[in-house]
């Protein structure tokens, strides 16, 4: 991705998808190289699930997955730090593709601080997301509550201190995973979220009720960890 567009994408907020209010797809602010990215490993996820289990077993799969929140790093491709959330969704008609909310930055642009202090970003984007697709949102309707959010801001840098986790990191080419969840999930995440590597954090957004659950995922993203999001009975999130 183009530095002029990493630096025209500082601290900004856009969203990109499929409502069961809209035939087709839908974005706001979003540059298109990062819609493209995104789609890519979209379509490839819904394309593998498919062809793993049966056409109505994956569609009950897929509906039934939690929303997800993310912190992906700079370094897989796209140039920014993409905070944000992810959810099962669906168009007019019915055809499944995820619905995500994307707050980008660039990577000199972040400090643990910001991530430390994202919960209430995290929350209302869930609720939104959740809104959008179960209570039929028409998309100007979801663009007017995005654009009141509570945006992670960049600020000093303040990482907790915790040095049990500094002495498992030290030295370690991928971070450590976050232990015990706690406000936005993990207590020690800003810690161990790199902005420059290849390691993406995922966890589950509470708006919907789901159950707490994380996942760490090394490299670029792909069906694996599609699978892992959307397919309960084959990541395990769900009994």
């Amino acid at each position: 991705m183009s530095r002029a567009v990493v630096m025209a994408g500082a601290g900004a907020l856009g969203w990109y998808g499929k409502l069961p209010a809209a035939g087709d797809f839908v974005h706001r602010r979003l540059p298109r190289e990062l819609i493209a990215w995104w789609d890519k490993w979209l379509q490839h996820g819904l394309a593998s699930l498919r062809a793993s289990v049966l056409e109505d077993q994956a569609q009950r799969a897929y509906a039934g997955a939690p929303i997800w929140n993310f912190a992906i790093p700079a370094g897989l491709g796209t140039g920014l730090v993409q905070l944000g959330c992810i959810g099962p969704s669906r168009d007019r008609v019915g055809r499944s593709y995820p619905l995500c909310v994307i707050s980008y930055l660039d990577p000199a642009e972040y400090t643990p601080a910001l991530l430390d202090a994202a919960g209430a970003f995290y929350r209302q984007a869930g609720a939104g997301v959740m809104g959008a697709v179960r209570h039929g949102r028409a998309p100007e309707q979801l663009d007017q509550l995005l654009l009141n959010l509570s945006l992670p801001r960049p600020g000093p840098s303040a990482t907790p201190g915790n040095d049990i986790m500094d002495i498992l990191n030290a030295g370690l080419g991928t971070p450590a995973a976050p232990s015990a969840p706690t406000g936005t999930g993990w207590a020690e995440l800003p810690a161990c979220f790199n902005p420059d590597s290849h390691t993406s954090y995922w966890w589950t957004n509470q708006a919907d009720g789901a159950a707490h659950h994380t996942y760490v995922h090394g490299g670029a993203l792909n069906a694996t960890l599609f699978g892992k999001l959307f397919w309960p009975m084959g990541a395990g999130w769900r009994a």
